[in-house]
């Protein structure tokens, strides 16, 4: 006896849910990624563990990292460091593009490590705290928009394993799936515009 055919109305929510779980699995990657990335640039900390750690590191060492990386390594734009101090630096910055992270001795050969001066001009050291100052209202405010974003797609799962509700679930999921693309194309945006650094390595 063969198989019936699968219903139009099946169809339909097979394809629904699949599309629930990628809009589900988008906004906590988007979300989460940008959330802990925006955390770094304002702390200098991470939860991912270092790959590797140098107690000196010399420029050529600094320059074979940058190659096997394929790109810069880069330093929290939102911090400052002592002369020699450790500090953690990242391949990639958000997922997908983010790799490892590797802690060093602050260098500025590092794209984004601020390291201090006792000979720092006064211009120079106020043009560094405005910028400084600048990065960091826009991650924080970014970090604020990727909260939101987590909320909204947990509360999505929420009401589609709590409540079965799968029509709200799914309207919510789709929401925090556009929010998690507009969130990364609005920084993605204000970082190319407001740092330097940040059009490195792409």
């Amino acid at each position: 006896m063969s198989d019936q055919p699968t219903s139009p109305g099946r169809q339909s929510v097979i394809l629904r849910r699949l599309l629930f779980i990628v809009f589900v699995y988008a906004g906590l990657a988007y979300g989460g990624s940008l959330l802990e990335y925006t955390l770094f640039n304002l702390t200098g900390s991470t939860v991912a563990t270092p790959v590797r750690s140098y107690t000196t590191i010399t420029p050529e060492q600094i320059k074979q990292e940058f190659l096997q990386c394929g790109s810069p390594l880069f330093a929290a734009t939102g911090t400052t460091s002592e002369p020699g101090e450790m500090i953690l630096t990242r391949c990639g910055r958000y997922w997908p593009f983010y790799r490892y992270t590797v802690e060093m001795p602050a260098n500025p050969l590092i794209p984004g490590a601020f390291v201090l001066s006792g000979d720092e001009a006064d211009e120079a050291r106020a043009q560094r705290e405005q910028f400084m100052n600048h990065v960091s209202i826009i991650n924080g405010g970014f970090a604020l928009v990727s909260c939101l974003v987590l909320g909204m797609t947990l509360l999505a799962v929420a009401r589609f394993a709590v409540r079965r509700d799968e029509e709200g679930a799914y309207s919510l999921a789709f929401k925090a799936f556009v929010s998690s693309f507009l969130m990364l194309a609005g920084y993605t945006g204000f970082m190319f515009f407001v740092d330097p650094t940040f059009r490195l390595g792409w």
